[in-house]
């Protein structure tokens, strides 16, 4: 009698034991589906700011070549002093005004962290030569 007791409840607990894991496996799948579906959510989010940070930067830079080529126009009607003055400094921002277009065209995402720094970097880069731009003529040599 007692046998059959212990294997009746040896049984129950291996019954128990795979219900119990078959049950895990479902927990288990719903909670990779919730972060696979996160994870989608989260480079969603990733790609619509991306692709606004890039359009907003795209016409920053352009605004900028817009005003270099204006300087570079009017620098041809000068005199020759105030070409030498400014020529250089005009070239200058070009230049970073390229890099600039050169460095949002060639990124590519490695984490939040990473991203967070290309932005701030980048925005200070580019008000750093539209205010050149702006004030190329008010510094005094």
């Amino acid at each position: 009698m007692r046998y059959k007791y212990f294997a009746l409840t040896v049984i129950l607990m291996i019954a128990g034991s795979i219900l119990t894991g078959c049950e895990s496996k479902e927990n288990a799948k719903e909670e990779v589906q919730k972060a696979d579906q996160a994870l989608k959510d989260a480079q969603t989010q990733f790609d619509n700011e991306w692709q606004q940070f890039k359009n907003d930067a795209e016409s920053k830079i352009d605004n900028n070549e817009k005003r270099i080529n204006d300087l570079k126009a009017e620098m041809k009607k000068t005199s020759a002093k105030f070409k030498a003055k400014y020529a250089n400094k005009v070239l200058t921002l070009e230049q970073k005004n390229i890099e600039l277009r050169k460095k949002l065209n060639g990124y590519k995402y490695e984490g939040k962290d990473n991203w967070e720094q290309f932005k701030q970097d980048f925005n200070n880069n580019m008000d750093s030569v539209g205010n050149a731009l702006k004030n190329i003529f008010e510094k005094k040599d």
